[in-house]
């Protein structure tokens, strides 16, 4: 599929996440605080998290085990792009 091709900004991958009791009222209280559904502010708490290079550096670097799939984040005019280093010494 050639991304944005006809789509009218319709997002088409779901995505299922789990959340503990006390992660899902702190995000239907902040919902409820926004105006929003909770999936809509999940949604956008996911898209900021991405496009966010400090967070994407702080999980990687907590969480990534394989050195040859760490990401580099290459900003382009203010959009993240996430490239494989496919390097093993990075």
């Amino acid at each position: 599929m050639i991304e944005g091709k006809g789509l009218g900004g319709k997002k088409i991958n779901r995505v299922n996440v789990s959340l503990t009791n006390k992660q899902a009222f702190k995000l239907n209280r902040l919902a409820t605080a926004c105006n929003m559904k909770p999936t809509t502010l999940a949604g956008l708490l996911i898209e900021k998290g991405l496009n966010d290079a400090g967070l994407v550096s702080e999980l990687q670097r907590e969480h990534c085990t394989q050195s040859a799939y760490r990401i580099v984040v290459i900003n382009n005019n203010g959009e993240l792009n996430f490239v494989l280093s496919g390097r093993e010494d990075v």
